[in-house]
């Protein structure tokens, strides 16, 4: 079979995830580095246990902005790092099926490709748009000429895709996600608290606190640095507040999603519009966040069951079923 040794590789920002085709092997781990002085010092969860403890000669970063590779040399020691981790790849024939967003351009392809090669002597290297691993996750007709809809708000980026026939025809990358909210909540923070907090901080606020139209009035007890004295200091911060401080990407991400079917052919849009909307990414987690997107977009949303782990299911369906494998494709490595 072809991709009897294929495994899925969800290769996102803030963690990566490794299957191997049975399912039963299943890797996720934080895609972090720590260094000092060019020296490896913790890769995956162990930096981020790491991160914003720190020294300040020792730098904790992802080697990923934006969905895309941001520095190739920390990228491959991660990747290699955590593929020994995951004994499924003994076999050095293996080969690896990578999601990847939809406009990626051939010069990226090539940084996934050479990292993913450099980290392990694979025989070969699949692409599959992110878009179409969520829609096959959740059994999709994707091969069908039907019009499909879905939209994977994740840790970096949102991903916006269209998809009929088996391919993306419609799609964006926006850079705003998870760490954009969480931006938000420390900059609404720093303003009305006088409050400097971290981004480890920020984002269980937002997975504890944040809500789109009518949530639980709750609120947390956070510590931080204080903007004037310098000092430690806590404080309450409510809901409410953690909720409005991410309306505006929120409300970003939902514009853009208009935008987009906007363009979709009217075929394709009336399928859509019966259909209705697919949500996932982790930041789909947010309360009542699909009850506030069909209110604003006017289409049916529908949030997929385990969104952390929807591109990953995906990834692992096109890799078993032989009538999906015309759905990856090879890098385009020589389209300088």
């Amino acid at each position: 079979m072809l991709f009897s040794s294929l495994y899925g590789v969800d290769l996102g920002t803030d963690t990566i995830k490794l299957r191997d085709r049975t399912g039963q092997a299943f890797l996720e781990s934080k895609n972090m580095i720590a260094l000092r002085g060019g020296k490896v010092l913790a890769i995956g969860n162990e930096a981020w246990e790491m991160y914003e403890k720190n020294p300040a000669d020792v730098e904790v970063s992802c080697p990923m902005s934006g969905g895309m590779i941001a520095s190739a040399t920390n990228m491959e020691l991660v990747l290699s790092y955590t593929l020994k981790k995951f004994t499924s790849f003994a076999r050095k024939s293996s080969g690896l099926c990578l999601a990847v967003p939809f406009n990626v351009t051939p010069v990226e392809q090539r940084a996934f490709f050479n990292v993913l090669m450099d980290s392990r002597q694979t025989s070969r290297v699949r692409l599959v748009e992110k878009g179409i691993a969520d829609a096959v996750s959740i059994s999709l007709p994707v091969m069908e000429p039907g019009g499909h809809m879905i939209v994977n708000i994740g840790a970096d980026t949102t991903e916006i895709s269209v998809i009929t026939g088996g391919r993306v025809i419609l799609g964006q990358t926006l850079k705003i996600g998870g760490k954009t909210l969480d931006n938000d909540i420390i900059t609404m923070i720093r303003r009305k608290f006088n409050l400097h907090i971290g981004m480890k901080t920020a984002e269980r606020l937002k997975n504890n606190l944040a809500f789109m139209i009518n949530g639980p009035r709750l609120e947390q007890k956070v510590f931080g640095i204080h903007t004037l004295s310098g000092l430690p200091k806590s404080d309450v911060i409510p809901s409410l507040a953690v909720s409005v401080a991410i309306l505006e990407n929120i409300d970003r991400i939902i514009s853009e999603i208009r935008a987009v079917y906007g363009r979709v052919p009217p075929q394709l849009a009336k399928d859509i519009a019966r259909e209705g909307l697919f949500l996932t990414g982790g930041v789909s987690m947010i309360l009542n966040l699909p009850i506030y997107m069909q209110k604003e977009i006017g289409l049916p949303i529908y949030h997929l069951q385990d969104p952390r782990n929807s591109t990953i299911r995906g990834l692992l369906e096109i890799i078993n079923r032989k009538e999906l494998k015309s759905l990856t494709r090879a890098p385009s490595i020589n389209e300088y």
